[in-house]
């Protein structure tokens, strides 16, 4: 199994990276966010690495920081969750934004990240609440401010509206120009700001 590499990175594709080591070239599977933050081609890189062994297949799945592997490894543990989704659910919501969705039972944000439906996402909570929590009280990730707050309602609702394309200071004029918005479910504070921006 290899578990960590370390090389120079050849190429990147629109959902994976070449890293040579040793005269040898990885392909290793990303998430969106980890592509973002590659360094430029010829660079040295490390990561940590997942295998995933098929009859027909070895995938490497790769993550710049361990909180991003031991979080992949316990979505995949999700019935009907494979490596793919994995990385598509990781390519939605940085870590901590993931964990704190889950923990919050946050079906809004978790619908925002293309490819999860309603039922993906009731899944995704129902059997990760419990080990995002133990996780987060390991140190994880640090906790982030409890769901319900005024404050943490409308980043969850600025984050579920940047997750459909606009951009963070639109979704945040857009909540700003909604009367009592403070006061509104998070359902509701979304579908306003929809309104506001179209």
């Amino acid at each position: 199994m290899i578990a960590y590499l370390q090389g120079s990175l050849e190429e990147i594709g629109p959902d994976y990276a070449v890293l040579v080591t040793g005269g040898v070239g990885y392909q290793i599977f990303l998430a969106k966010n980890t592509l973002l933050s590659l360094p430029e081609l010829g660079a040295k890189l490390e990561l940590k690495i997942h295998t995933v062994v098929r009859e027909d297949n070895i995938s490497l799945y790769g993550f710049r920081r361990g909180s991003e592997k031991e979080l992949f490894l316990k979505l995949i543990q999700v019935s009907n969750v494979g490596p793919k989704l994995a990385l598509t659910i990781m390519s939605g919501l940085p870590v901590e934004d993931l964990a704190a969705a889950i923990r919050g039972e946050d079906l809004v944000r978790l619908t925002a990240i293309p490819g999860i439906g309603k039922k993906t996402a009731e899944r995704l909570i129902v059997e990760l609440k419990d080990k995002v929590l133990a996780w987060l009280g390991k140190g994880g990730e640090t906790a982030a401010p409890a769901v319900g707050t005024p404050t943490s309602l409308s980043e969850e609702a600025i984050s579920a509206l940047v997750n459909l394309g606009y951009t963070r200071q639109e979704a945040q004029q857009a909540l700003k120009s909604i009367p009592g918005a403070s006061e509104l479910p998070l359902e509701k504070l979304v579908r306003e700001g929809l309104k506001a921006l179209s």
